[in-house]
């Protein structure tokens, strides 16, 4: 089979030809690569060895213009990269940003520094392993670009991981309520953290998602059981509280509620119309749990809209979702 036509181009014939004639020949030969319709294993051989030649006498404007040509390419061989990438920070964010394929080496380099940890979390191409290693030292721009990233999967464990993390910070949750892909749970699971319309759109498609039906409603409390709410909240016991609400859904003794915590009131209300409380019942715990709730005739009625709000089924979801909970066996 014969060459192809860039491999027979040929080669400046002066002993020390001036150094615009090695960027001109290496452009002109990277870019008759780069159109090749094939490149079998001599032709990238070929070009390897051409490049390695001329790379070293090439400045760095004429380095950054060969790495935006060359990092795209699949067949560019992974030693005129690695050249590249040493060469100076602009040529190496180039590669990372733009090579199609990163090899093993490729992201150790990217692992090791905060801007290389953004680059590979903005890739458009994400792996599993890759998501856990970046998401194993928390973050916050990393995770923030990770959610951002429309190439995260998020039925993969990574992407499980940063909803999980979403749950307790609004700044990402906020990310990833933008996303296309969040299932109804998900959105559900970041309710908390929407504004009223999106919450109102949340509600809606709770309401009609045949997973939702997943979510196993509870029998009506007896009358113990909303003496014990009663008594509780009267007492300003927010752990027992938070216990008695854990027994009555059937979730894990150790769910974490934090109805108190700042950001998750609201979780209150949904919780208390989800049990079946009416409106009065409810007014009854929230002004008596804790003078946050209450200080304020304002800060109440909000309160009591979030509980007005929702259906007691869409509530039991919202519950179970915020808190990743389901009812034990």
């Amino acid at each position: 089979m014969s060459s192809p036509a860039w491999t027979e181009m040929p080669l400046i014939g002066t002993p020390d030809p001036p150094p615009d004639a090695w960027t001109t020949l290496l452009t002109v030969n990277a870019e008759m690569f780069i159109a090749a319709p094939t490149r079998d294993r001599e032709t990238i051989r070929t070009f390897e060895s051409l490049a390695l030649g001329f790379l070293p006498r090439m400045d760095h404007v004429a380095l950054v213009t060969l790495a935006r040509l060359l990092a795209p390419c699949e067949d560019t061989p992974t030693a005129i990269l690695d050249h590249l990438i040493g060469h100076s920070p602009e040529t190496r964010d180039i590669v990372f940003a733009l090579s199609p394929r990163m090899s093993s080496s490729f992201v150790r380099r990217l692992l090791g520094t905060p801007e290389g940890r953004l680059t590979l979390a903005r890739r458009d191409t994400l792996d599993p392993p890759t998501v856990t290693r970046l998401l194993v030292l928390r973050e916050t721009g990393v995770e923030d670009a990770l959610a951002a990233n429309p190439s995260l999967d998020l039925s993969q464990s990574g992407g499980r991981e940063l909803m999980r993390l979403a749950r307790g910070r609004p700044g990402l949750a906020r990310i990833l309520l933008q996303r296309s892909d969040l299932s109804a749970w998900d959105e559900a699971a970041l309710y908390l953290m929407a504004d009223a319309s999106r919450r109102a759109g949340i509600r809606d498609r709770v309401a009609t998602d045949e997973r939702s039906g997943e979510t196993e409603p509870r029998g009506p409390l007896t009358e113990a059981d909303l003496g014990a709410l009663f008594a509780l909240a009267l007492e300003g016991d927010a752990a027992g509280f938070e216990r008695r609400l854990s027994a009555l859904f059937s979730f894990a003794p150790h769910t974490a509620w934090e109805l108190l915590a700042i950001g998750r009131h609201d979780l209150l209300p949904l919780s208390l119309r989800a049990l079946g409380l009416v409106e009065k019942e409810a007014k009854r715990v929230l002004m008596t749990l804790h003078p946050a709730l209450s200080h304020h005739v304002a800060v109440t009625n909000a309160l009591v809209r979030v509980f007005n709000e929702a259906s007691e089924p869409v509530a039991l979801v919202l519950v179970a979702a915020i808190l990743d909970a389901r009812a034990l066996p």
